[in-house]
C-alpha cells in the first residue's frame, strides 16, 4: 500500500505548496481508488485527495456501506501535516469504525477510527 501510496503522491500538483497528499480507499469487495491532491496558483482552491478517492468510489456505482477503509500519505517527514485532511468527507462516507490509516514520507503510520476524526487533535 505504501509503494502504490508514494507513486501517486509523485503525480499531485501543487505549484507553490510543498505539502501534497496521496489517498486510497478500499471497498469491502476489495476493489480500490486512487486520488491525488490538486491545487491552483492562488492557494483558494485545492481538491484534497481524499475527496478525488472517494468520488472515484461513489461515480463506479458504491455507496456509504461499501467502503472499508483509507490510507492517506503526505508528502512531508512529519505525520501531524496530516491534520489538513478532509476529516469531514472521510467521516460523511465511512463508518465510524473503519480504519484510517496516515503515512508521512518516512513511512511512519498512525491508524485512526473515522469516528474519532473529528475528535483528534494532532
Amino acid at each position: 500500500m505504501v509503494n502504490e501510496l508514494e507513486r501517486l503522491l509523485s503525480n499531485s500538483h501543487s505549484p507553490n505548496d510543498t505539502i501534497c497528499f496521496s489517498s486510497i480507499v478500499i471497498m469491502k469487495d476489495g476493489s480500490s481508488f486512487g486520488g491525488v491532491t490538486v491545487k491552483n496558483d492562488i492557494y483558494r482552491d485545492a481538491i484534497y485527495a481524499e475527496q478525488v478517492a472517494i468520488a472515484r468510489a461513489i461515480t463506479a456505482g458504491y455507496k456509504y456501506n461499501d467502503f472499508n477503509e483509507i490510507h492517506i500519505m503526505v508528502s512531508t517527514n512529519n505525520i501531524n501535516d496530516l491534520r489538513h485532511i478532509n476529516k469531514d468527507m472521510i467521516t460523511e462516507h465511512f463508518e465510524p469504525s473503519s480504519e484510517v490509516f496516515l503515512y508521512d514520507k518516512n513511512r511512519n503510520m498512525r491508524v485512526l477510527k473515522a469516528g474519532h476524526l473529528l475528535f483528534n487533535i494532532y
